[in-house]
């Protein structure tokens, strides 16, 4: 199964679709027979000058539906469309959104009551967030309390100072193993501090905001359902492939009215995260110089030296 096969999930071409971000890499473009209701933040025209220097296929790149730029989605969309829609894909988007409880609201405005979001999320392991602090849920909730419509110092900052590569690459696989090197210098990231500005009326600046793995998702979502900010639950998660993992959501928060329930089930996610990162610690301080990527996960049996062998090479274990 390919990315776009995990994205669409079984959907028909009699399925209603508003696809976010597509640019040069639809999931369901028009020219294949969908139902699809293109939103960007630019026209056609202007994305394809965008990426033409990128040398990929300005054909993919579709005419534009919608144009959003800021505020509340549904606010941007055709009044006739809400709560028509069956799904609502978004690849590489929810890490770049100020307000992630505001984009899940208006997701809510716009599909049926039967409809399902669709998402493709970077997992922090795999990709140039490799030494982001990890995103937890009073991360999503402060922004939500600030109606955030713009990102803050923390996330600029971190942006300039601890964004990496590994072999060249901005995102790897599980397998992938190297060094990894900044992306900017440190006057980068001084440069910074010393020009952000939070006024309204000061320029936009694209980052990825937030830092997830599966396990780390998911703890949100339930977490913002338990609060009620949120009818959203996680239908299904799978992945890592690659860099990226998948995630469906459907309405019908899990709220837990009994509390040792809920606890346990924060408890498990939480634990599941520590193995999430595990490996991932283990290799990136190996003593040989080397980073790389954890197995998926589950860490292999043994003593810190016996996985670092069985995983680099090197001889029984």
């Amino acid at each position: 199964m390919n990315r776009f096969e995990r994205l669409l999930n079984g959907a028909t071409h009699e399925a209603r679709i508003v696809e976010i971000g597509p640019s040069y890499s639809p999931a369901a473009p028009k020219s294949g027979g969908w139902n699809t209701h293109v939103v960007d933040h630019t026209t056609q025209q202007v994305l394809r000058e965008k990426y033409g220097p990128a040398g990929v296929d300005l054909e993919a790149i579709e005419p534009v539906d919608t144009i959003w730029t800021g505020g509340a989605l549904h606010d941007a969309l055709p009044p006739d469309l809400l709560g028509t829609a069956d799904i609502l894909i978004a690849s590489h988007l929810f890490e770049h959104l100020p307000d992630p409880v505001g984009f899940l609201d208006s997701a809510a405005r716009l599909l049926k009551e039967s409809g399902r979001i669709s998402l493709a999320i970077p997992d922090r392991r795999f990709c140039f967030d490799f030494f982001k602090s990890p995103t937890c849920t009073g991360d999503i909730l402060e922004a939500h309390a600030q109606h955030r419509s713009r990102h803050g110092l923390r996330v600029a900052w971190a942006e300039r100072a601890y964004a990496v590569t590994m072999n060249g690459l901005l995102g790897w696989d599980t397998t992938a193993r190297g060094v990894p090197a900044f992306m900017s210098d440190f006057s980068a990231a001084a440069a910074t501090w010393h020009r952000y500005a939070d006024a309204p009326d000061a320029p936009y600046e694209d980052f990825h905001a937030w830092y997830f793995t599966p396990a780390a998702f998911e703890l949100i979502v339930l977490e913002l359902g338990q609060l009620g900010l949120s009818d959203w639950r996680i239908d299904s998660i799978d992945g890592p492939f690659g860099f990226e993992f998948f995630a469906t959501l459907r309405r019908g928060a899990l709220r837990y009215t009994d509390t040792a329930e809920l606890q346990e089930q924060r408890m498990t996610l939480l634990r599941r995260q520590l193995l999430e990162q595990r490996d991932w610690i283990e290799l990136a301080l190996a003593p040989d110089g080397t980073a790389g990527a954890p197995v998926q996960n589950a860490a292999p049996a043994g003593s810190l030296s016996q996985r670092l062998r069985r995983l680099f090479g090197g001889g029984p274990a």
